[in-house]
């Protein structure tokens, strides 16, 4: 039960204590039912008795309805609990970790969740309301014929044989089926973004013959997992019905006729059974529910373990000295990128990485920041040594991207990512990076749209500065951070991030205008070079 670790001690032991409660009320039933038909059966019974009965009854009945419409609302409380935490952690993961962990992220905060919720989460609660209807069931039958009783609880032992022959069969179809549904995920992904490129080719038909076969398998897959569990619980349910009603009926019929048992009694034993044999065969099918997302909880098992070290900004080095590379070497799949690169960089330096494309160029802002590791060199910074480690190495860059990701959200988010920052200082970077315009016409609440296509490709690229500016990080790199623009806006960027004082340029380009070569203080042509 360790989903139920995220909800709140005091709530689950409320919603336990309303789960008493509840089992009191199915029990009650019984026990009024025998107690009626025992006072019918009395010699000189009156019908104001059994009225009476029926009276104290319905009255108990009815507060337990209150406390029962309470159950239902604290466990959809603890489900609403449990998921916000739960989604929290993940996505933590996910921000922190980074993404990669995960082979469809969107599949995983969505679909994955929403089967641990209805199929893992909510088991489990009802688990704990099974548990309380069965033994308070058993004690209120002991009480009154213990040979029944015990009878019944045998009973309940047969259908758990029956569970533990399905329970690998039902593992084994729920790791398929979760395989399948990861794999049909990507490809419905794959499909949709595919889609402008299927129809200028024409290819209508392939696209969808691609997708189609995941599509069956999935549903093969989930078939044989439905079939598993609902077949399991049809024979659970039979041997149960079989051992848990007939042959205690049976036994309990010959008691009344050797003298050995009310009739009143026998009633209650036999729809107390209900809450005997229904609670455990409900334990058993939803432990074959839970068992079968198994593989999912798995999957997100490193988020719910997983432990925020993070500080953010804490250690942000404000500025350095010399940034150091010394015999770097970096290769995919055997074939050289980066060959025993050796570079020595000042503060306040504006340098200018020309190179052809395979180079390497993104690789080895990469390799600055410690988001890859070299397979030889260092990268040092003064004397700290931050090779491969981004925990150290990142927080002295900001950076620049050809393709700026922009969410969904206002100008404000967009430029600040959420940081709170002072107004003073907001507004000075909005006047270097040129969206003072923007802001005055649009307004800080200014909603962009999906991928910024409220927005031009100048303002998006300003928008990444401005983010880069608020960073205050002393080194800024910058990875084709103009070549999709035409030349007179790509001036007008680089005359910012290079007008910028005590601020060290590293950008890399495959082409710039020999204007803007001359605004960098070294410029390093790697063109027909190792």
């Amino acid at each position: 039960m360790k989903i139920l670790r995220l909800a709140s001690r005091s709530l689950l032991s409320f919603y336990i204590i309303l789960a008493v409660i509840k089992a009191f009320g199915n029990i009650s039933i019984a026990y009024i039912s025998g107690l009626m038909i025992d006072t019918a059966l009395k010699k000189n019974s009156k019908f104001q008795e059994i009225f009476l009965i029926a009276v104290l009854g319905i009255i108990a009945l009815l507060i337990i309805l209150i406390s029962n419409i309470f159950f239902q609302y604290l466990k959809s409380d603890i489900v609403k609990n449990i998921n916000v935490e739960l989604k929290k952690r993940v996505f933590n993961y996910l921000v922190y970790v980074g993404k990669e962990t995960y082979k469809n992220e969107l599949s995983l905060v969505t679909n994955d969740l929403k089967q641990i919720e209805t199929q893992i989460t909510l088991n489990y609660l009802l688990i704990i309301s099974d548990v309380c209807s069965f033994v308070f069931a058993l004690l209120i039958g002991l009480a009154n014929s213990w040979i029944l009783t015990v009878i019944f609880s045998i009973a309940t032992i047969i259908p758990s044989i029956v569970q533990t022959h399905f329970t690998k069969r039902i593992q084994k179809t729920a790791k398929s089926w979760e395989k399948s549904n990861s794999e049909y995920t990507q490809s419905a992904s794959d499909t949709i973004n595919g889609t402008e490129t299927s129809r200028l080719y024409n290819t209508q038909s392939t696209l969808i013959s691609y997708v189609m076969k995941p599509i069956k398998e999935l549903e093969s897959n989930l078939k044989e997992m439905s079939f598993s569990q609902n077949s399991a619980y049809e024979i659970i349910a039979f041997v149960a019905e079989i051992m848990g009603f007939v042959i205690p009926f049976l036994i309990g019929s010959l008691l009344i006729l050797s003298g050995q048992l009310q009739v009143g009694i026998l009633i209650m034993i036999v729809q107390l059974s209900n809450q005997f044999i229904n609670p455990m065969i409900d334990i058993y099918n939803r432990i074959n529910q839970i068992k079968s997302n198994e593989p999912i909880y798995r999957k997100i098992e490193p988020a719910l373990n997983y432990t925020n070290k993070h500080e953010e900004d804490a250690s942000k080095p404000n500025k350095f000295e010399t940034l150091t590379v010394s015999h770097l070497f970096y290769s995919y799949s055997n074939t050289p990128v980066i060959n025993d690169l050796n570079l020595k960089i000042k503060n306040n330096e504006k340098i200018l990485f020309i190179a052809p494309s395979g180079w390497g160029k993104t690789t080895f802002l990469k390799l600055l920041m410690g988001i890859l590791k070299p397979l030889d060199g260092d990268i040092v910074v003064d004397k700290l040594n931050i090779t491969s480690n981004f925990e150290k190495s990142h927080n002295y860059f900001s950076y620049i991207n050809q393709r700026p990701f922009i969410f969904d959200a206002n100008l404000r988010f967009n430029i600040t990512l959420g940081r709170s920052v002072s107004n003073e200082f907001l507004n000075k970077v909005i006047r270097t990076a040129g969206l003072e315009k923007l802001i005055k016409e649009k307004g800080w609440d200014y909603q962009v749209g999906e991928n910024g296509k409220k927005l031009s490709g100048g303002q998006i690229q300003r928008i990444e500065i401005a983010r880069a500016l608020l960073a205050n990080r002393p080194i800024l790199l910058a990875d084709e951070a103009t070549s999709s623009l035409d030349n007179k806006l790509s001036l007008a960027i680089h005359k910012i991030i290079l007008n910028s004082p005590g601020l060290t340029v590293i950008e890399v380009a495959h082409k710039i205008t020999d204007q803007e070569k001359k605004m960098f203080d070294r410029v390093i042509d790697l063109n027909n070079k190792q």
